[in-house]
């Protein structure tokens, strides 16, 4: 057997011939599953900007004869859960169960002294039991889940009339790209808003500075966020928010991300009318788009019965792994 080498990748530099091939190695380790792999453009933009907080904190290459098999990335949360290490990779189907995971974690271990390491696994795939045989437990789930935007849903219509009846009260304001700066404290607030979802982890904080360099990020990797915001009318208080991302080099799947409605003011279908409208306007004017996906951890079952509601049908489970050590 020709012998395994792990090699420690400097994220800066790391090349888009690389990433490609990183790429594909997680593409091919999940090909069972129905949700779109990163490209290489994709993947080298997560690996040196992430979420424009930085650079991912370690990368690590396993090859075989000088080709890679195999890969690790880490990434150190530096606001909330700094306990946590959080892990991203794959090893190609042909290399599975022959050693190649377990000595991409055992340079992990010797690089960071987090005592949780965090990784996930598509339900179903080997993924799960070569996690679990590295000492992973299976902690919670996410279920992702897709709307296809190419046709009327049948219930959409009257969907929308309820809601706007119970949100007559509110008034709805889009826009594409960064935040302006004169909505960034409702920004913040309704970003903030998300921590009352059922997710374990740490209160995140959102200051403008995070917001402004994720949203940067976005632009800089060739994604556009559409946001919708939700206002009380007469008192002019944010109450609402969802956005979605679109990946300009491959649009035809959007991805949604946070949708939250402060406490205040629920109770008014506003998180039903604001995913109305994003439907409304993704298929006005961005016919391009033919489907977008959302995950839910499987205790949010209110946000779940919103997305049947929609339509939306399951597509895969992901499933959060820890080591605690």
């Amino acid at each position: 057997m020709s012998d395994l080498r792990i090699e420690q990748i400097d994220p800066a530099e790391l090349t888009l011939e690389l990433a490609e091939e990183l790429a594909a190695i997680k593409a091919a380790a999940q090909a069972d599953i129905p949700v779109p792999s990163e490209d290489g453009a994709t993947f080298l933009h997560a690996v040196q900007y992430g979420d424009g907080s930085g650079p991912a904190d370690g990368l690590w290459v396993a090859q075989r004869d000088g080709v890679p098999v195999g890969f690790v990335r880490v990434e150190l949360p530096k606001t909330e859960n700094t306990h946590l290490a959080n892990l991203r990779g794959a090893v190609a189907p042909a290399e599975q169960r022959r050693g190649v995971g377990r000595r991409l974690l055992e340079e992990v271990l010797a690089a960071t002294d987090r005592p949780r390491i965090r990784a996930r696994a598509w339900a179903g795939t080997t993924g799960e039991p070569a996690l679990q045989a590295l000492g992973f437990r299976a902690d919670h789930t996410h279920v992702i889940r897709r709307l296809d935007l190419t046709r009327e849903h049948p219930d959409w219509a009257t969907l929308r009339k309820e809601a706007e009846v119970a949100a007559d009260d509110y008034e709805l304001r889009r826009h594409i790209g960064p935040t302006p700066p004169a909505d960034m404290a409702a920004m913040i607030a309704l970003r903030e808003g998300i921590n009352d979802a059922p997710e374990p982890g740490d209160y995140e904080v959102y200051t403008p500075e995070r917001i402004s360099t994720y949203e940067e990020s976005l632009m800089r990797g060739g994604e556009t966020p559409y946001a919708i915001r939700a206002y009380h009318r007469s008192t002019g208080e944010p109450a609402g928010l969802t956005f979605v991302i679109v990946n300009e080099r491959r649009p035809a799947k959007a991805d949604q991300e946070d949708t939250s409605v402060l406490r205040a003011h629920r109770g008014h279908r506003l998180g039903l009318l604001l995913k109305l409208e994003m439907i409304d306007w993704l298929r006005a004017e961005r016919p391009d788009v033919e489907v977008a996906d959302t995950w839910n951890a499987s205790t949010n079952q209110h946000m779940i019965a919103i997305n049947e509601r929609l339509g939306m049908t399951p597509l895969a489970t992901s499933v959060v792994h820890i080591l605690d050590r």
